[in-house]
């Protein structure tokens, strides 16, 4: 059984990022990319509903994250109908508040539910 709702994560991570049904279509790899980390993460099956929903709206603000990382990384140089060429600046202030969006959401989580992912080494032996 999943634990996480793909049609439930990509509702959320739709309205976050603004995108319709098409668009956000587009981006399914992407959420079953960030369902799989996600899943990673669980220490223990939820209580009750209410976890499961703020589950997957934390899991949509972690592919919400990817996905401003890789709009703010692609190109960003445009040219005109007259010729001209222009550069537009990555914009580091929707990356950053994409990511304090993610960790807000992971911290509003019941504890002992998902494992620490800010740590490098989840476990060392010995």
């Amino acid at each position: 059984m999943e634990r996480l709702d793909i049609a439930a994560v990509t509702g959320y991570f739709g309205t976050l990022a603004q995108l319709t049904e098409e668009e956000t279509a587009a981006y399914q790899p992407m959420v079953k990319s960030g369902i799989a980390y996600f899943d990673r993460l669980f220490k223990r099956d939820y209580s009750d509903d209410a976890e499961k929903q703020l589950s997957e709206y934390a899991c949509a603000c972690k592919v919400f994250f990817d996905f401003t990382v890789l709009k703010s990384a692609s190109q960003k140089t445009y040219s005109t109908p007259t010729g001209g060429i222009y550069s537009r600046i990555s914009d580091d202030v929707a990356v950053k508040s994409a990511e304090q969006l993610m960790r807000r959401a992971m911290a509003a989580l019941p504890e002992g539910l998902i494992s620490d992912d800010g740590f490098i080494f989840e476990g060392v032996a010995g």
